[in-house]
Parts: structure tokens; sequence; C-alpha cells
């Protein structure tokens, strides 16, 4: 279950969120630094200017042109108001933090059914997995668990670097190995094979199991059985998107009550990059797995 702490436009609520005397250091640098983000954010959609919306794909259909000629003003209010000159429409925005805390990522429960945990892979891709693994480089084995034996720290020191034409390299210190990576299926059901010639307990045909991205952290989780493989990486979602800065944990939220057409912009948003001129966003759907795309940009 996660928890959203809500951030109104007209004063950031900080201190309404208590922390309690064994709230864990991390936790805490990591709410402050999203609160930060927060600020960041805030100050630049209602910076001076209007925005437009020059991309809106909903579940795979672009309709931009829904909203030629029309400009966005995000007030510091939260109302957020759109207007083409002779017609005005009234909504809100607002930001939150996702609290991730009650969902167990180091939990080595080997449960991936569709009533398991909330962070399953229901709508993964073999390209989003790509994607993830290619995109950062010096990824470590956080966790590997083979017939109820805890062997990570035999890997300790060792780091893999994964390319989307399928190859991978591991070295640690002056020792180098080289192998191959390959990923097909959808959702729950996509099968990842490891071959590294020279690390025995690491190859083998994977259940991919959760990818988790975190702002400064990213997961890959994989399962066979009882066994369990995760690598770790310090990449924040912003490297997977050159030239912008991304927010993880923070959701963009956006309502519009009426007409249809920006009733369909109403959603909690996930940031892919954020900017004073452009404001990129994303919703994968938990249901079919459709992705919508929103993009706001200013002159």
């Amino acid at each position: 279950m996660k928890t959203k702490y809500v951030f109104p436009m007209v004063a950031l609520a900080l201190m309404m969120v208590s922390c309690s005397e064994d709230t864990d250091d991390n936790a805490v640098d990591n709410f402050a630094q999203l609160s930060a983000s927060i600020d960041e954010i805030t100050d630049q959609v209602t910076a001076a200017g209007d925005w437009t919306i020059t991309n809106f794909v909903d579940s795979g259909q672009n309709e931009t042109a829904d909203f030629n000629g029309y400009s966005f003003s995000f007030n510091a209010d939260g109302s957020l108001v759109a207007t083409n000159g002779t017609e005005t429409i009234n909504g809100t925005w607002s930001l939150t933090i996702d609290d991730d805390s009650d969902d167990d990522s180091s939990d080595d429960s080997s449960d991936d059914s569709m009533g398991g945990t909330d962070d399953d892979c229901y709508t993964c891709t073999v390209e989003q997995l790509t994607e993830v693994l290619s995109a950062c480089s010096g990824w470590f084995v956080e966790k590997l668990e083979r017939s109820d034996m805890d062997l990570e720290s035999n890997y300790s020191g060792y780091t893999f670097e994964f390319t989307a034409d399928g190859t991978v390299s591991v070295s640690s210190g002056s020792e180098m190995w080289s192998g191959t990576w390959e990923a097909s299926g959808s959702g729950n059901n996509i099968q990842v094979v490891l071959n590294v010639e020279g690390l025995s307990d690491i190859p083998d045909t994977w259940m991919l199991h959760e990818i988790e991205l975190y702002n400064g952290e990213s997961n890959v989780d994989l399962r066979m059985g009882d066994d369990r493989l995760r690598f770790r990486n310090r990449c924040t979602l912003g490297d997977f998107n050159p030239g912008g800065t991304s927010s993880g944990d923070i959701d963009f939220n956006i309502f519009f009550a009426s007409p249809a057409d920006f009733a369909e912009l109403t959603d909690d948003w996930d940031i892919i990059t954020h900017s004073a001129t452009k404001i990129e966003l994303i919703d994968v759907s938990g249901g079919n797995g459709g992705t919508d795309l929103l993009t706001f940009e200013k002159n």
C-alpha cells in the first residue's frame, strides 16, 4: 500500500509530516531530497508564462490536436486554468510524494502471483527492461539466493554492464568475464536468460519479478522458484532521459472535471523530465499496460 504526502501549492506543509525518533536516516534524507525537488518543480511550473500541450498520447492514440490553441497556467494556489481566448476551463494541480515504505522491496518471498505485492511486474515489457539495464552502468548484486543459501557476499565488488544488443560484461578488480543476456515475453512472464562463463551462480533462465525505479536507486529483481537474484544500481530515473532531470517518486496530479477532452488529462502522472520550459509526464495503466504520455512546453 502506498501513502502519498500531499503538498498544497499555497504552502508546502512540511511541518505537518512528523518523524519518529527511530526513523531511518536514509528515508529522512530521501524525503528531504524529494521535498527540495517539489520546490524546484513548483517554481518551474508556476513561473511567469503560459504552457501549451505539445504531446498527448492516450491509450496509444495521439490526441494532441484536441488542445490546439489552448494555453495553460499552473497557479501557486493549486488552480489550473486553460484558455483559448474565448473559453476558459478550470481545473486543479498538485504534487505528491509516494512513500513506498509499506512495499517491502527486500522481501525474500517468491510469491509473484497475480495476488502478490503491488510491485510485481504485471505491466513490464522487454523494452522497459532493456532500457533500464542498458541506460545505467555499474550494476551490482544486491541479493543472490540459491538453494536457500545467501551468496551475494561472493560477488562483493563485482560490477555488471548490460548493453541493449544483449551482451554483459563483469569485472572485479583486474578480473573480467563476458557473456550474454536475452529477455522475452511480457508482464509477469518475462524470461531473462543470463549466460556468463565462469560465474557459476549467475547463469540461468530467470523470471523478471520487479523493476523498481526510485529517486537515486534502481532495482531489477529476478526469480526462479525459490531462488532470487536482484541487481541494484545508484542510477536515477533522470539518467534515462539525457538533457532533463527526473523525480521518480513524485506524482504530478492533474484534475479536470469537464469537458471530456480535458477530463482525459486527469491522472496522477509520473514525471519523466522537468525543466523551466518543458515538463514530460507518463502514466502506465495497471490494467491493460497501456502507456499515456503528456508534455507541456513553454515558449
